[in-house]
């Protein structure tokens, strides 16, 4: 079954779409390519990786914004926080609690809401683990569960 998309609120100013009415966003035309500006190599491989993943669960729609990239089916359901030569920091939203070491950090935000924050240092440890949180996510995402 696939999301209802039709009734999604757009921004009358930026045409990002949101699931309620003037929900708070950072209004304005952002890109991919503007987030990346300056990145190298190394940094564009993790973002190739993340939205290969992504692609697993399913079709999205990318988000740009100016201080991160989300992935958006209803609804934005995970995202790449920061990224450079180094490694990334990356993000999702579950509608249960889970725990791992892996995780830099967790925010409860009331009922089943559970965000995951962490970082990522070499491709390799974007592994199976990882695609496995990305489609519960993207199940959130669908607004599914």
């Amino acid at each position: 079954m696939e999301p209802n998309l039709s009734d999604l609120w757009m921004c009358p100013r930026c045409g990002k779409t949101f699931v309620t009415r003037n929900m708070s966003h950072s209004c304005g035309a952002h890109t991919v390519e503007q987030f990346m500006e300056g990145k190298g190599k190394q940094a564009w491989a993790f973002w190739d990786r993340l939205q290969e993943m992504v692609g697993r669960c399913g079709p999205y729609t990318i988000v740009a914004n100016m201080t991160r990239l989300e992935f958006m089916v209803r609804v934005r359901f995970a995202g790449m926080d920061a990224v450079s030569e180094r490694g990334m920091s990356m993000s999702f939203w579950l509608k249960e609690q889970i725990e791992s070491p892996r995780f830099r950090k967790v925010a409860h935000y009331g009922g089943r809401d559970w965000v995951y924050f962490l970082r990522v240092s070499t491709i390799d440890d974007l592994d199976d683990e990882i695609q496995g949180w990305l489609c519960r996510s993207y199940e959130v995402g669908c607004q599914r569960v």
